[in-house]
């Protein structure tokens, strides 16, 4: 089984399923040096906050298909051009931002997938992986709306009512979620701890894998006792910076 079809059964079976980030560093070394863990599930490539576009992703994502990595791409919203293009590219999955409606897992779904479930076009050069057939196409590509509002936890179930089946994950966004329920950048806030839990628990009565970006360690165990088991994990520059102040910390008083 390659780490696609292992990525699609975790996610049915709702399994500890972990993802790294790239942000800032789009540096195919670093990025072949991160994928080589054999408990990496994913890598997120991010086209919303991040320095990616549908242009200069693509040598990343040829790493990671020449890797047999799944890679999934933060898209800038759910618009058809900005979801198509990014599959065409070679992206294995898309995660939607501030995700609040049906129409946006319509518009999400018809850029993910090809009739009759979807519409997208045929092309791309790292649309299909070497020796995939049209047919096995949907079953190793992954959806994640991202959950960063009050609306959205509202809709949330009626978004897995209508369109469940082709949704992988839903993925709590902790930042915008905290200013929307207005505490902040504080993602411990009693506020904050409800919604996310709203969103954990609406996902286990839908029988839904369900995840959230975790800034360390510490907030992944927490988020992984409340019901989590998509762990999407920091940022390039926190890895770098850790690594960094733990060598320059290390040798200060030599």
């Amino acid at each position: 089984m390659n780490k696609y079809q292992l990525l699609r059964e975790k996610f049915d079976k709702k399994e500890k399923i972990v993802g790294a980030s790239m942000v800032i560093f789009n540096n195919t070394i670093i990025l072949e040096k991160m994928a080589k863990r054999d408990d990496l599930d994913f890598i997120l490539f991010d086209a919303e906050h991040g320095i990616f576009d549908a242009q200069n992703i693509v040598p990343a994502l040829q790493v990671n298909r020449l890797l047999g990595v799944p890679s999934v791409v933060r898209a800038q919203d759910a618009e058809y051009y900005l979801v198509a293009k990014l599959v065409d590219m070679g992206a294995d999955g898309i995660m939607i931002p501030r995700t609040e409606t049906l129409e946006q897992i319509k518009t999400a779904i018809d850029g993910l997938h090809f009739s009759p479930v979807g519409r997208k076009g045929m092309g791309g050069h790292g649309q299909m992986r070497n020796g995939e057939k049209f047919d096995e196409f949907s079953k190793t590509r992954f959806l994640l709306p991202q959950i960063e509002s009050p609306e959205g936890i509202k809709n949330l179930p009626l978004m897995l009512e209508k369109y469940g089946e082709y949704i992988s994950a839903v993925i709590v966004g902790p930042y915008d979620m905290s200013v929307m329920v207005g505490t902040p950048c504080d993602i411990a806030s009693q506020p904050m701890m409800d919604a996310i839990q709203q969103v954990f628990d609406i996902c286990k009565k839908y029988g839904k894998s369900c995840g959230i970006f975790c800034d360390d360690e510490q907030k992944a165990k927490i988020y992984r006792e409340m019901g989590a088991n998509v762990l999407w994990m920091a940022t390039d520059r926190d890895y770098f910076m850790r690594g960094y102040n733990a060598m320059l910390d290390g040798v200060k008083n030599i």
